[in-house]
């Protein structure tokens, strides 16, 4: 039993470290060659300092793209220098199953994954903000700002021609209408600010409510009272692409569009993408183990990385096509952005059967 701990403990210290120094190698010369595509985009008001900025802000977002692609390669190349030192053969031969060996190279994964799961959550969002600043020269508040925005509440039509995240609004129209979509009210105010969930404060409003007779009648207040559901960070949300928003951002916009039978597939795609994220780094490191153990154990380890970097770079396009594909076709998003990887994981779980 110590004996297996310390198998374990080789195993996984091995393949974890080729993980981790796949995904510094990857980020580099992601963040290098970026720079150098964005310095032929220099003029007047985006110098080479803020490009280098802008790139060094989004450099969390470029390390969250090729994790999976790094947990391949740093899988390959871990099990590899076992096998080159004939460690993975001392190892079967004393009993240790393949599939306690994959058991222990997915367990190395978890690291990114929880990494993966940190940089959506909490550094993305903010990251991706600054960067967006520098590029759009814009400060962080104006990128909060929406300008002609149309949204739905149940019967209800909202159109606001200015509004930001601290919860000011200005030249709001509200339309209801009846179950028919017969107008019932029309409320114009130039301005509104938030006040608690649901409650906003209209100024300046005039509401026409239109009888059944056909009559309408006009009554204007300096200060009305407006129940919304709209919150001011719904609104920021809308100005921020929907991949730089967090799980728990995305979890909170679609479930109030949803509540207003809006079809938000693009912030679907985004949430299914970050749900997926340590599944595809789970199906890619099994793939990877069939590379070390499957038809490609007697090959080269440098042939072994360039097939690896063709099945990530395949996977990630694959994956990336089908899932705006989605948008376009009925099914939800969730059966395109997993179909890759349960195909991936089942090719990979077939090639380590048969080697066994």
């Amino acid at each position: 039993m110590f004996a297996r701990r310390l198998i374990a403990k080789h195993v996984t210290k091995t393949t974890a470290l080729a993980m981790l120094g796949a995904t510094a190698v990857l980020t580099m010369l992601q963040v290098l060659f970026t720079y150098l595509a964005e310095l032929s985009q220099l003029k007047h008001g985006y110098n080479a300092i803020q490009a280098l900025q802008f790139v060094g802000w989004n450099t969390p977002h470029y390390l969250y793209q090729i994790l999976p692609i790094s947990a391949l390669i740093g899988a390959v190349i871990g099990l590899g220098t076992l096998a080159s030192n004939s460690e993975l053969v001392v190892m079967r031969s004393v009993g240790v199953s393949l599939w306690r060996i994959v058991g222990w190279v997915i367990r190395s994964a978890m690291l990114l994954v929880i990494l993966s799961f940190a940089l959506s959550e909490w550094i993305i969002p903010y990251s991706s903000e600054k960067a967006d600043g520098l590029k759009k020269y814009q400060t962080v508040a104006s990128l909060g700002e929406v300008k002609g925005y149309w949204t739905r509440e149940g019967q209800r039509f909202i159109y606001i021609d200015y509004a930001n995240d601290q919860g000011a609004l200005k030249n709001i129209q509200v339309l209801n209408f009846d179950d028919q979509y017969r107008l019932n009210t029309l409320t114009s105010a130039k301005t509104g600010q938030f006040k608690t969930d649901g409650h906003w404060l209209l100024g300046n409003s005039d509401e026409v409510t239109i009888q059944q007779t056909g009559n309408a009648v006009l009554q204007h207040a300096t200060q009305q009272d407006f129940e919304l559901a709209l919150q001011p960070k719904y609104l920021h949300m809308v100005t921020i692409d929907p991949e730089d928003l967090s799980p728990s951002q995305l979890v909170s916009f679609i479930g109030y569009l949803s509540e207003y039978s809006q079809v938000p597939k693009t912030y679907q795609l985004a949430f299914w993408k970050k749900v997926a994220m340590p599944f595809s780094l789970i199906a890619l490191v099994v793939v990877a183990c069939s590379f070390i153990f499957g038809p490609l154990r007697q090959q080269s380890m440098g042939f072994k990385l360039v097939i690896a970097l063709f099945v990530g770079l395949g996977f990630y396009y694959l994956q990336d096509f089908l899932g705006y594909a989605s948008l376009v076709y009925t099914p939800s998003p969730l059966w395109f952005v997993f179909g890759p990887i349960a195909l991936i994981l089942l090719i990979g779980g077939y090639l380590l059967h048969r080697a066994k």
